[in-house]
C-alpha cells in the first residue's frame, strides 16, 4: 500500500510506517516492528500509543511481552468517514464564503468571462446548472459534436449527471450532422426523458446555451472555448431567437 493514502487520512509518516509494518507482520513486538518499519526504537511506543488511540492497533501480553496487532478495517472506514465529513463541512464553508464575496461584486453580473479547455467547460456548465432550479429548462441552440468526441464523452457526462439529479430539462436544436453523436451519447449516458431535441440545417459551429440568467457561447474545438455572459436582456434575446428556430426545426426521435 502507498504510504500517501494513510497520510491523506491524517496519519503521520512514522504512524504510516508502523501501521504498514504491522499489517505485514500480522503480529509484532517492539523489536520486530522497529526492524520492519525502520523507525527509532525510542519513539516506537509513542507511535504505537497514537495508533491505539486512533483505533488502528491493539495489543496483548504474551509471556510477559507486549505484542501489537492491527485491528480489522472498520476503524479505517470510520477515519475515512470522519475525514469526508470534515471535508464536506469545509467545502460548504468555502462555497458560502465565495458566493457571498462574488455577490458583492457589481461587475460580476455584467462581465463576460472566458473559459478554455475541458476543465473550463466543466466549470461553465456547473455555473449553468447552479443557475437552474429543479425541473427548469436549459436551452441549447446549435448543439454540435466536438472535434474530440472521446474527450467530450469523458468530461461532459460528469456534469450531465448533476443536471439529471436536478431533473433539468435539456431542450436542444442541433445540426443534422450531429444526430448520430447525440443518439450515441444518450444511449450510453443520458436520461432520455429529460431531453427534447429538434434539428435544423445551417446551424453553425457555435453552440449557444441559455439558463435563467446566463448565456454561454461554446466553440467545441479540440480545445474548447466558452464565453459566459450574465445579462438577462442578452439571454432573453437569444431565447427569442431559439424559440423561432425551434418552431421551424424537425423533431428528433430520442426514444
Amino acid at each position: 500500500m502507498d504510504e500517501n493514502i494513510l497520510r491523506e487520512i491524517g496519519l503521520t509518516e512514522n504512524e504510516s510506517k508502523v501501521y504498514l509494518a504491522l499489517l505485514k507482520l500480522k503480529k509484532g513486538t517492539k523489536t520486530s516492528i522497529v526492524r520492519e518499519a525502520k523507525v527509532l526504537s525510542s519513539k516506537v511506543y509513542e507511535i504505537l500509543d497514537r495508533l491505539i488511540q486512533k483505533g488502528l492497533v491493539a495489543y496483548f501480553i504474551e509471556n510477559g511481552v507486549k505484542n501489537f496487532v492491527p485491528v480489522p478495517p472498520n476503524s479505517i472506514e470510520l477515519i475515512f468517514e470522519e475525514k469526508m465529513k470534515n471535508l464536506e463541512k469545509r467545502k460548504l464553508v468555502l462555497r458560502d464564503y465565495v458566493e457571498k464575496h462574488l455577490a458583492k461584486s457589481a461587475d460580476f453580473s455584467t462581465d463576460a468571462q472566458l473559459f478554455k479547455g475541458w476543465n473550463g467547460l466543466q466549470q461553465v456548465l456547473m455555473i449553468i446548472c447552479d443557475d437552474l432550479k429543479s425541473k427548469e429548462t436549459y436551452y441549447v441552440l446549435g448543439l454540435n459534436a466536438t472535434e474530440d468526441i472521446e474527450q467530450g464523452f469523458l468530461y461532459i457526462p460528469k456534469v450531465a449527471k448533476k443536471f439529471d439529479e436536478k431533473k433539468i430539462i435539456r431542450k436542444i436544436i442541433l445540426n443534422p450532422s450531429g444526430k448520430e453523436t447525440m443518439l450515441k451519447y444518450l444511449k450510453e449516458y443520458g436520461n432520455k426523458k429529460l431531453w427534447n431535441a429538434r434539428y435544423f440545417p445551417s446551424i453553425g459551429p457555435l453552440e449557444i446555451g441559455m439558463s435563467n440568467n446566463y448565456v454561454v457561447l461554446n466553440l467545441l474545438e479540440k480545445e474548447p472555448i466558452a464565453i459566459l455572459i450574465k445579462n438577462k436582456r442578452i439571454r432573453d434575446s437569444f431565447l427569442h431567437y431559439f424559440n423561432t428556430i425551434w418552431k421551424l426545426g424537425k423533431k428528433l426521435n430520442l426514444r
